[in-house]
């Protein structure tokens, strides 16, 4: 039978998590990469008490982190979705989540596209949307 993992008690969840992850030096990164399951977008999942949870979500709130209702965990560091190291995870709004991966494309866009490099010169980089812009 396998032992029932009690999700109030934070540091057996970190001991869970820890003992099914890969814990990567600073020097490599610093990810604690989720070695389990991991959902076909790439997220680390568990079941525990008959309930799916996030690697990174629980393990984010293991370590004393707070997400407000609503509101996502997002890789802003590493942007590895395996990853569930709190240093590198922040609570942010959707509307925030969603802008920072608009941006990441974005960016990741002007890298191989040199022509669309060109053109966000000559708008000084106005085309990547400023936080808040659709407040």
């Amino acid at each position: 039978m396998k032992p029932i993992l009690d999700m109030v008690d934070k540091a057996a969840v970190l001991a869970y998590l820890r003992s099914r992850s890969l814990i990567w030096p600073d020097s490599e990164g610093g990810c604690w990469t989720w070695e389990q399951y991991r959902t076909p977008d790439g997220y680390g999942r568990f079941t525990a008490q008959g309930k799916q949870y996030y690697a990174h979500r629980e393990g984010f709130i293991a370590s004393g982190g707070y997400i407000p209702f609503g509101w996502t965990v997002d890789h802003v560091v590493c942007g590895n979705r395996a990853c569930w190291n709190p240093d590198h995870l922040e609570a942010v709004s959707n509307e925030e989540n969603v802008r920072r991966a608009r941006n990441k494309r974005w960016a990741r866009f002007l890298k191989e596209h040199r022509a669309a490099l060109n053109v966000s010169k000559k708008l000084n980089g106005s085309v990547i949307e400023p936080a808040g812009a659709n407040q």
